[in-house]
C-alpha cells in the first residue's frame, strides 16, 4: 500500500476513529493509496482492481548501454521561419537525426514551451467570443517545458545511441497554441496558422520517418500501428492544490477523472467502460498480453516506471514526480478530491487528461481520419509540475535522464529491444 494523506490516518493497520470518520462509507479518503476499511475501521492493504489484474507484470528496466554516441546529435531538419526586412524567426523546428537509420522511435512534441513574441502575431486574448470556448482561452505558456524537453532527446541519445525526434514551437503561447485546433490556436492570423500547420506536419513527418525505420504491427484487434511513441510535453501550476501548485506529473491518456475512478461501479479494468477509439492506447491496449488498465496504472505504466527510477534530487519530497496516475496512485479523482492535496474551494482539483495533439496525433493521418480506422501510433501527455520545471538544471538534466529511461524501458517492453 501507499502512505496516507492527512498524517499517517491511513497507513495500513492503523486504528482511528479518525480514519473511519474520514473514510465514510466510501473509503474515499484511503482509495487513493490502494488501502480499504477494515472491520473495525482500520486501514488496511486493498486488493485493488489494479493489483489484481497488474499485479503480475513485470516492468523491464532497459538500462543504459553505456555506448559512445560519437557523431550522435539533434540535428534541425525543418526550420520554419518568418522572415521580414530585418528580421528573420524561428518559429517551429523539427530536429532528429541527421541519419535515420540511428533514429529512436520516439517523437517528442513542445507545443507550449517557446517564447517568442513577435509583434507581426496579435496576442491571442483570454476571453475572445469569436475563439475562444466557454471556459476562455490558455495564454500562459508551460515554462521550461522545451529546456526539459531538449534534456529528455539528449540524455536519450546517451544512454542508448539513439536519436529521437523533437519538434518545437518556439511561439509563446499568447501567439499560437499548438495544443488546439487551428480557430482557438491561431485566432485567424496567417502566420499563425501557417506555424501551427507546420508544427503538426512535422510531427506527423516524424511519425512517417519511425514507420519506414520501424515498420508497423497488427494488434489483436487488427489495427495497423507504428512500432514507436508520441510525447507530448507540457507543465501546469496546479495552484489550486497544495504546495503552491501539485506535485504529480499528470500523465494523459486522453482518460479523465471519471473513467479513471477506481471507486465507480464496472469502472475497472478501464477496458471495459473504455470504448476501443477512446484513450490514446488505443494501439498498444490491445497488443499481446496487454491491456488498457495496466499500461495506464500498472506496473509497467510510464507513471509508475518514473517513480521507480525516481531522481535523488526528487526523493526528499513525498510527492514531487510521482505519477498520477500510476500504481502507487492510480486513482486521479481520489487523489484530486483528497483534502490532503486539494486545496480548491469546491474539493476537486484538476486533473489533465490529454488534449488535441495526443488524440489527432494517435493517427498517422492526422487531419483526415474522422472514422479512426487509420494506421495508429500510441500517444501520451505529459504535464509536468512547478517543482520540476522550476528547479536547477541539474534537476532538469536528472529528470530527462530517468525520463528517457522509463519511455525507452516502455516502448522495449511493448515493442521490442530495437526501439532504442
Amino acid at each position: 500500500g501507499g502512505g496516507g494523506g492527512g498524517g499517517d490516518i491511513c497507513v495500513a493497520g492503523s486504528l482511528s476513529e479518525e480514519c473511519g470518520a474520514k473514510k465514510n462509507e466510501s473509503c474515499g479518503l484511503c482509495s487513493a493509496y490502494s488501502l480499504e476499511c477494515g472491520v473495525n475501521s482500520e486501514c488496511v492493504e486493498a486488493s485493488t482492481c489494479t493489483n489484481s489484474i497488474c499485479g503480475g507484470d513485470i516492468a523491464n528496466t532497459r538500462e543504459p548501454l553505456h555506448c559512445t554516441p560519437s557523431g550522435l546529435s539533434l540535428s534541425i531538419l525543418k526550420n520554419f521561419e518568418y522572415a521580414d526586412v530585418g528580421v528573420t524567426d524561428s518559429l517551429v523546428k523539427l530536429l532528429g537525426p541527421s541519419d535515420p537509420t540511428m533514429a529512436a522511435a520516439l517523437v517528442i512534441a513542445v507545443p507550449h514551451g517557446g517564447s517568442l513574441r513577435p509583434d507581426y502575431i496579435n496576442d491571442r486574448k483570454t476571453n475572445d467570443p469569436t475563439y475562444c470556448p466557454s471556459g476562455g482561452c490558455r495564454v500562459s505558456a508551460d515554462s521550461y517545458t522545451k529546456q526539459i524537453a531538449e534534456q529528455i532527446a539528449s540524455k536519450f541519445i546517451q544512454n542508448y545511441c539513439k536519436v529521437p525526434y523533437l519538434i518545437i514551437n518556439e511561439l509563446h503561447r499568447s501567439k499560437m497554441d499548438a495544443n488546439r485546433e487551428i480557430g482557438e490556436a491561431a485566432f485567424g492570423n496567417a502566420i499563425a496558422e501557417s506555424a501551427w500547420t507546420k508544427f503538426h506536419e512535422y510531427i506527423n513527418e516524424a511519425q512517417t520517418h519511425i514507420q519506414t525505420e520501424f515498420d508497423t504491427v497488427y494488434n489483436e484487434a487488427s489495427i495497423e500501428g507504428v512500432r514507436g511513441l508520441v510525447f507530448d510535453v507540457h507543465g501546469y501550476a496546479g495552484t489550486d492544490w497544495h504546495n503552491e501548485g501539485s506535485d504529480f506529473i499528470q500523465w494523459g491518456y486522453r482518460l479523465g477523472k471519471d473513467s479513471l475512478d477506481q471507486n465507480a461501479v464496472n469502472n475497472c479494468p478501464i477496458d471495459i467502460t473504455s470504448s476501443s477509439t477512446r484513450g490514446s492506447f488505443t494501439h498498444a491496449r490491445q497488443m499481446p498480453d496487454e491491456s488498457l488498465e495496466c499500461l495506464v496504472r500498472g506496473p509497467k505504466s510510464l507513471g509508475q516506471r518514473f517513480n521507480e527510477q525516481l531522481p535523488l534530487s526528487l526523493a526528499s519530497s513525498e510527492t514531487c514526480g510521482r505519477g498520477l496516475p500510476s500504481l502507487d496512485y492510480p486513482d486521479p479523482k481520489a487523489v484530486a478530491s483528497d483534502p490532503a492535496y486539494c486545496a480548491d474551494n469546491d474539493g476537486v482539483c484538476s486533473y489533465y487528461s490529454g488534449g488535441y495533439d495526443v488524440e489527432v496525433h494517435e493517427r498517422l493521418d492526422w487531419d483526415n481520419d474522422p472514422t479512426f480506422s487509420g494506421i495508429h501510433m500510441n500517444t501520451v501527455q505529459a504535464e509536468l509540475p512547478r517543482c520540476i520545471r522550476f528547479a536547477t538544471d541539474e534537476v532538469h538534466e536528472e529528470v530527462g535522464d530517468k525520463l528517457s529511461i522509463a519511455l525507452c524501458s516502455f516502448m522495449t517492453d511493448l515493442f521490442g529491444s530495437d526501439i532504442c
